[in-house]
């Protein structure tokens, strides 16, 4: 089976989290990989179009996924384009929450949570809290790299979603509080039992997957609007506007540090959502004869 997923050059959290969870979870399942790259505008190809694809995080369920292998979804969103046409080579063992279940004509039943919440099987450092406050950007907004200037300015701990997954994780565990842009962000932390709040630059964030899952979790998707950063721009009125963005989004961050109030789904809600999700992939690795490590090591 291959494992199908989003991938980003340069990288982004969630959707390296397929590559660093799913083998660690399940060891003996993939022999191989398939990627597709939003920003490429070509075709998916498959080396082996009779393997089958496991598509776990991120919105991965879209028309541009290769229509003639079969497709195991385990917790993936709906959000992008117009919904795929469906037929015997879809199958649905869960996904993100109630709206890809409405926009797919799924049982809600199926709509369980964002599987990104199993990485609370992984095992927790232990280190304790380190930063009182946190930020986490959306990957493009990262790349001007203002965001972390920003942050250094105020002295809020950075996290670049272009990170290593498991350093993302451990920076999230350390923190008190995180502020993200990051929908992964937010679910990591969610997962990990720590508080957040979510903002928006409105520019490249999907309302439609962010309100997917927090309704999943019983929470409001009610983002906090900051200024939209891009690659820089050149000459002096580009540096200007930039500085300009930086100084308002200082105030933005210092703001919610004062007085933001953060959110985070209940603990018994939390629990009940990851049994779900163990329950459901207890049955695939079953159904497929697969290794189930619900003790996974880093």
């Amino acid at each position: 089976m291959k494992l199908f997923y989003c991938h980003i050059p340069g990288g982004n959290f969630g959707d390296e989290l397929n590559t660093y969870l799913w083998p660690r979870l399940m060891p003996d399942a993939f022999d191989g990989t398939v990627q597709f790259r939003p920003k490429a505008k070509v075709a998916v190809e498959m080396d082996d179009p009779s393997s089958p694809l496991f598509v776990g995080i991120g919105t991965l369920i879209r028309g541009d996924i290769p229509a003639g292998a079969t497709k195991h979804v385990f917790g993936s969103g709906f959000g992008y384009g117009k919904p795929p046409r469906l037929d015997g080579n879809w199958n649905f063992h869960c996904v993100r929450g109630p709206l890809t279940a409405d926009a797919l004509g799924l049982d809600r039943d199926k709509a369980i949570t964002d599987p990104a919440v199993l990485v609370r099987l992984l095992p927790r450092d232990t280190a304790g809290k380190i930063h009182p406050w946190s930020f986490m950007p959306h990957w493009e907004t990262a790349l001007s790299g203002d965001w972390e200037r920003v942050c250094k300015f105020l002295g809020i701990n950075y996290i670049d979603p272009r990170w290593p997954p498991s350093r993302v994780l451990q920076q999230i565990s350390w923190s008190r509080t995180l502020i993200t842009e990051a929908l992964h962000g937010a679910i990591a932390a969610d997962a990990l039992r720590v508080p957040w709040i979510c903002v928006s630059s409105h520019h490249t964030i999907l309302k439609f997957k962010w309100e997917d899952w927090c309704r999943s979790i019983g929470i409001d998707y009610a983002p906090v609007s900051v200024p939209a950063f891009w690659q820089p721009r050149p000459g002096v009125l580009g540096q200007v506007i930039n500085g300009a963005k930086e100084v308002q989004a200082a105030l933005v961050l210092s703001t919610l540090t004062r007085l933001g109030v953060p959110v985070l789904s209940g603990d018994k809600t939390m629990d009940r959502l990851t049994d779900r999700l163990l329950m459901s992939l207890t049955a695939f690795c079953k159904g497929h004869r697969l290794t189930l490590n619900t003790s996974p090591q880093y």
